[in-house]
Formats: C-alpha cells, sequence, structure tokens
C-alpha cells in the first residue's frame, strides 16, 4: 500500500515534514538526490516528489526544490553534502536581488544570502546590469536578470573561439558579452578598457576603439544568423576613451541589400551618454553557406 507525506522547503534550505525539522544527513541527501518532477494533478502545490519503496514524499517548496547553503569556491552545496558545480554564466538574479544558480532540478537554485554574499564579493555592475569578474577580474560574465529573461538575449563569449573580441580559447582575448535586445535587436556591451588596451597618455589606443566597434557591429550580425565579414569600416574619433572609466559600445543593422549589409555602431561613456568616444558605419557582406549545409 503506497503511502503520501507533504514536506515543505523553506527559501533558506530547511526542509520540515508537518512541522518538524528533517536534518538527519542521510535522509536530506538520499531525498534530494532521488528528488524529481511529478505530474500529478491531485498535488499540484506539490510539484516535485521522492519516491522510495511505497512511500510518496511530495514536496513544496517556497521557492525553488534546490537551495544552495554552501560554497566552497568551485561548488554549491545542497542537502546536506550534495553539489554542483559553480559556473559565474549559470548566474541569475530576481528583481528584488534574490541570487540563483542553475540546478539538476527545477531549472535553478535560490542561493541563501549567506552564500550570495560571499559571491556578491566578485559582481559589480555592468551598465545597467551586474557581472560576475572572471579569469582575475579581467572578464565580465553577466547575471541574467530573471524579470528580463524575455526581452533581452545574453550572448556570451564562446569556449573553443579564438576571436581577440569574443573568444575564450585565445589568451589575449576581451571576452566580451553582448545584450541584444529582442525588441529593436540593437546590441550592447559595456567594458572598462584596461591596461592591454594603452595607447597613450593613459587613453585606449585607437586601433582598439575600432576593434571594439567592428566586433560589436558583426555581432549585431551574427547575433541573428548572418555570417558576414567586413568590407568596409569607417569610424569618426570623438573624444579621448580614457582607461579605467566604464564605456557603452552599441550597434544596430542599419539597412540590407541583398549580400550587403550595413551597421552602425558608437561608444559612449556610460556615466554620461553625450559623451559620445567614437562612432562608426560599416559595410559587411554576408557569406553564404555551401548548399546541403
Amino acid at each position: 500500500m503506497m503511502r503520501d507525506f507533504y514536506y515543505d522547503l523553506s527559501d533558506r534550505g530547511v526542509l520540515t515534514l508537518n512541522g518538524a525539522v528533517q536534518d538527519d544527513p542521510w535522509f536530506l541527501d538520499f531525498f534530494f538526490r532521488r528528488l524529481a518532477p511529478t505530474a500529478n494533478p491531485e498535488y499540484p502545490e506539490y510539484p516535485f516528489v521522492c519516491r522510495c519503496g511505497d512511500e510518496m514524499n511530495y514536496l513544496r517548496p517556497a521557492d525553488t526544490p534546490i537551495v544552495y547553503t554552501g560554497f566552497d569556491g568551485s561548488r554549491l552545496f545542497y542537502g546536506y553534502s550534495l553539489s554542483t558545480p559553480f559556473y559565474p554564466e549559470r548566474l541569475s538574479h530576481s528583481e528584488d536581488g534574490v541570487l540563483y544558480h542553475w540546478s539538476p532540478i527545477g531549472e535553478r537554485g535560490r542561493i541563501v544570502p549567506h552564500v550570495a554574499t560571499e559571491i556578491a564579493r566578485h559582481i559589480e555592475p555592468w551598465g545597467p546590469f551586474y557581472a560576475y569578474l572572471g579569469d582575475n577580474g579581467r572578464e565580465r560574465v553577466p547575471l541574467m536578470p530573471l524579470h528580463l529573461s524575455d526581452s533581452i538575449e545574453i550572448i556570451r563569449p564562446k569556449r573553443d573561439n579564438h576571436c581577440v573580441g569574443c573568444g575564450v580559447a585565445n589568451p589575449f582575448s576581451l571576452r566580451l558579452s553582448f545584450v541584444r535586445d529582442v525588441k529593436d535587436g540593437v546590441l550592447h556591451t559595456w567594458l572598462r578598457p584596461d591596461e592591454r588596451m594603452h595607447g597613450s597618455m593613459g587613453t585606449t589606443h585607437g586601433g582598439f576603439v575600432s576593434l571594439l566597434l567592428d566586433e560589436t557591429m558583426g555581432k549585431a550580425l551574427s547575433s541573428v544568423g548572418i555570417r558576414a565579414p567586413t568590407a568596409r569600416l569607417a569610424v569618426n574619433f570623438r573624444r579621448p576613451m580614457l582607461l579605467g572609466e566604464e564605456y557603452e559600445v552599441k550597434s544596430w543593422i542599419g539597412s540590407q541589400q541583398g549580400r550587403k549589409k550595413y551597421v552602425f555602431g558608437e561608444i559612449r561613456a556610460t556615466a554620461d551618454s553625450a559623451h559620445v568616444v567614437a562612432d562608426a558605419e560599416a559595410l559587411f557582406l554576408e557569406v553564404k553557406s555551401p548548399e546541403g549545409e
């Protein structure tokens, strides 16, 4: 005969049964290791279940079915001793500042405040968003704001890409991430030029200014599936781009004539949007895929 039990999980990761805290280490790991979604329509308020022989242990989470209560720098812990690898690119946050990380059950797991505080030491503003500082502070890894997940797309550097602008395999890459507005297609990135980009008198080298514009304009095309190398790039340098200050680089597709793609871009100071560092227009020529690809 099947027996049903009904558990609750608080947003601090405390598991209870009829108000009694369940803290047995073996049971906690067993429970969360075997936890799975349930499609039982009789218990819509208990969307997860751990089956144990003739017992059905249903779970009603206050927020998420996995709550991360520990962190050792490389892994996040839940249950008693269960863990999952920590990946900054899998961080997200709610509009009211709750931090989450991907989890094996329920898409994401809530991170309790003391663990979130430890992780937040490596998080800083990135334009209007937030980013985790990776690679000893040389890479900004954007956090997905869950309340905007339907209106923006985050385009991250690819691990096997050697691109000097957005690749990870290249040790000299800027490892740029981008945010694409789903509605208007405008592409944005934010960065603080560092010593790698030094020109003269504490300013960013003009070649890097051009690279940033070319990279962002090209990404405006590739983000919608258009493969097109640069055919012509015209940059207007307006003001110096200072090292250490944050700037926004954005681009948008202007018009298209067959294979010809006309794209525009600009760089502005984040602190003063009227401060234009440079603007550009470029012609890209689309590369058609061979027949059969």
